[in-house]
Formats: structure tokens, C-alpha cells, sequence
């Protein structure tokens, strides 16, 4: 595999390694299920050819990457996407909207705005997660979509990282108040900027993806903060 980061910064102008960019992940397990998951990726170096995903170990993701070391990271800023890739049947879109990459072996999605393509370098464990150290083998464009700034997608994509660290901090045994507080702060920056059947949709979908117990106790938290959810 040719090594491709030099390149990177034609695609990614203004990336810094000294940020957290929310991402879809996209990877296949040996027996070649492929899996999509909302994930944080930090780069390691100002040219951009290391990065680092730190990943729960009860995640497909995790598993999908200890097997075959390879993967995808998706790039968009379409809160959607997001919000479709945490839900429990998100089986039912992947079948829809994978693809083969141009290099490794692991699928990507259509219509992401750019991609990169890695292999995993090093693993380094922690009690329930793992850092992963990966090296971009090729990043390059997608699908260019202009859009103004919204509020309420940013809090979307937002919100779906919160949520998706519920279940984690649970099984950790974790204060969760400031995490929901955050939950709370993501719902009413959206209701704020977006119509009500918004909020609506998605806090639904949301909700689905976790268990009851933790359902039940981030509604019941958000009820004393003023926000009801059905």
C-alpha cells in the first residue's frame, strides 16, 4: 500500500491535531460484516499521516478492528448520518448505502464528503478501551455539499456523541449528571433553531438506541430540567 497523507492537506486544508473531529467510522469483521459507528479522531502530527481513536471495547468497531486492522473514516457534516449509524437496526441503511473503498479492504458509505483510508499501526489497551494508532494509507474528496452553519445540526452531532457514551459510562458505574446535563443543553440549543418535528424525530430515534434502563433515567433527568421526551 502506497502511503497517501501527503496529500491530506489538498483535501483537509484546515484540520489541526490539536482537535477532536467527529467522524463515521466504517469496518468489517473476518467474516465480513461490515459495521458503521459515530467515532472522535485526533490526529497525531501536523502532516496529518497518524491519527488516534480511542474505542470501547463491547463495540463492534473494536472487535471489527482487532480482526482486520483496517477501515475507513467517513467525513460529514450531515447530522443524519449520524444519528442513523447509532441506532440499534442501523443494519437496514448500511446494506444501502456501503461501498468498496479505493484501497483497503473495508467498505465506505456513499456520498460522504471526503474519506480516508488506514490501517491500524498499533493498539494500545486501557480498562474499557483501547487506543487505537492508526496511518492514513489514502485520503481523498467525496461528494462537495456547500450548506450554511446551523445550530441545530452541530447540536444534533452533538447530541449523538452524548448519547452514545451513555450506555459506557453506565457499565463504568460514572456520574451522569454532567453528561446529561449536555444531553439537555444539545436538546434546547435544537429546539431553540429547528422545528419542533425535529426535536421530535430524532430525540426518538435517539432514545431507541439505548437501553430501557437508561432511557428511563435520562428522561427523568431531562423532566427536571423542563424537557419532556414521550
Amino acid at each position: 500500500m502506497s502511503m497517501g497523507y501527503v496529500h491530506i492537506r489538498n483535501i483537509l486544508p484546515n484540520v489541526s491535531p490539536n482537535m477532536v473531529y467527529e467522524v463515521i467510522l466504517t469496518t468489517k469483521s473476518r467474516d465480513g460484516e461490515v459495521d458503521a459507528a459515530p467515532m472522535g479522531l485526533r490526529f497525531l502530527d501536523d502532516n496529518l499521516s497518524r491519527f488516534l481513536l480511542r474505542i470501547y471495547k463491547e463495540t463492534k468497531t473494536y472487535k471489527n478492528l482487532i480482526e482486520e486492522r483496517v477501515g475507513v473514516v467517513n467525513i460529514t457534516r450531515d447530522p443524519a448520518v449520524f444519528v442513523k449509524y447509532l441506532m440499534k437496526d442501523k443494519d437496514k441503511y448500511l446494506r444501502e448505502e456501503i461501498e468498496d473503498s479505493e484501497v483497503v479492504d473495508a467498505a465506505r458509505l456513499r456520498n460522504a464528503e471526503a474519506y480516508i483510508e488506514f490501517t491500524v499501526k498499533n493498539i494500545y489497551d486501557e480498562v474499557s478501551l483501547a487506543n487505537f494508532h492508526c496511518l492514513v494509507v489514502k485520503a481523498y474528496e467525496g461528494v462537495k455539499i456547500i450548506k450554511p452553519y446551523s445550530r441545530a445540526e452541530y447540536a444534533l452531532i452533538e447530541l449523538v456523541v452524548n448519547i452514545s457514551k451513555v450506555e459506557p459510562y453506565l457499565k463504568q458505574g460514572l456520574e451522569l449528571s454532567e453528561l446529561f446535563n449536555a444531553i439537555a443543553y444539545c436538546l434546547k440549543v435544537i429546539k431553540k433553531t429547528a422545528t419542533g418535528t425535529v426535536i421530535d424525530d430524532y430525540s426518538k430515534i435517539l432514545l431507541s438506541s439505548l437501553s430501557e434502563n437508561s432511557s428511563s433515567l435520562l428522561k427523568q433527568h431531562l423532566l427536571q430540567s423542563g424537557i419532556h421526551l414521550e
